[in-house]
């Protein structure tokens, strides 16, 4: 059985329809399917029907955005409450916060030339949790790039001159949130930082479950330093395709990063545990 504990709707960032994900990861093999669209839980009710029709057990998460150190820091949650008030409150906050960072994002973009209006981003996104990838496809669209990939190594990617820092959570208070509505917290695809003593010092600071070991990383030797770091200090080890159905080169299919069933059974008992607390 192939467990994705990491795949997008396109509720956030992702262009696959929450039933239609559902369908693809059954097709693809997929028995256990969590759902972790950006800031957002809005997709999970769907998904989880779904899932009881398909056969796919469908677990219900997120990732939340952070900063560390002025760096990005990507915190998954999984079995979490996702219709809970006080949560829904919160990302509506965030929410907000994303559509005043798309604004700022396109502002950057004209000064250097590359014209983009907010409100062609938000049409790309369709009113829902909005982010960077929906900037790149609004500048595909309009040809002011010819690839996603073009459009985040000139101008949004994390170092590139149009982007613009998500929002100032922690993820000492992203895991917090996940852990107050019964979610177990995990830091996402720690390799993409590119800064093992700065993982490190995340691991320090805040009050994760897990680490997200095996994922899309380009070195297929990547992973062994997050496995190590989960070793010593008794983390749960996860892993999944971050699938987003899209054309970018760097996306896995769904199940191409599966957890390994030894940590998906270890994994599975925490859940289980936390659910009894």
């Amino acid at each position: 059985m192939i467990v994705d504990l990491h795949a997008h709707t396109d509720r956030s960032d992702g262009n696959t329809p929450p039933r239609e994900l559902v369908r693809r990861a059954r097709a693809a093999g997929v028995g256990v399917l969590a759902v972790t669209d950006h800031d957002s839980t809005e997709a999970v009710p769907e998904c989880l029907a779904e899932g009881e029709s398909q056969g796919v057990r469908v677990l219900a998460g997120i990732e939340m955005s952070s900063r560390f150190e002025g760096c990005d820091v990507h915190v998954l949650g999984y079995g979490l409450d996702p219709e809970a008030p006080s949560l829904q409150e919160v990302l509506a906050g965030l929410h907000r916060q994303r559509r005043e960072r798309v604004g700022k994002i396109c502002e950057k973009l004209v000064a250097l030339g590359v014209p983009l209006a907010p409100e062609e981003v938000l049409r790309e996104a369709g009113g829902k949790s909005v982010g960077r990838r929906h900037v790149a496809r609004a500048m595909v669209r309009l040809g002011r790039v010819a690839t996603l990939e073009e459009a985040f190594r000139k101008y949004l990617g994390t170092d590139s001159p149009a982007n613009v820092p998500a929002n100032e959570l922690t993820p000492r208070e992203a895991a917090g949130l996940i852990r107050k509505h019964g979610g177990l917290p995990v830091l996402a695809h720690p390799g993409f930082l590119d800064d093992d003593p700065l993982v490190e010092r995340i691991l320090n600071e805040t009050p994760l479950a897990g680490i997200e070991v095996f994922h899309r990383y380009d070195s297929p030797m990547k992973h062994l330093a997050y496995l190590d770091m989960a070793r010593r200090r008794n983390l749960l080890v996860t892993g999944g395709s971050d699938y987003h159905g899209d054309d970018s080169p760097r996306n896995a299919p769904l199940g191409g990063c599966p957890c390994p069933p030894e940590f998906w059974k270890d994994f599975e008992k925490a859940l289980r545990r936390d659910k009894l607390r």
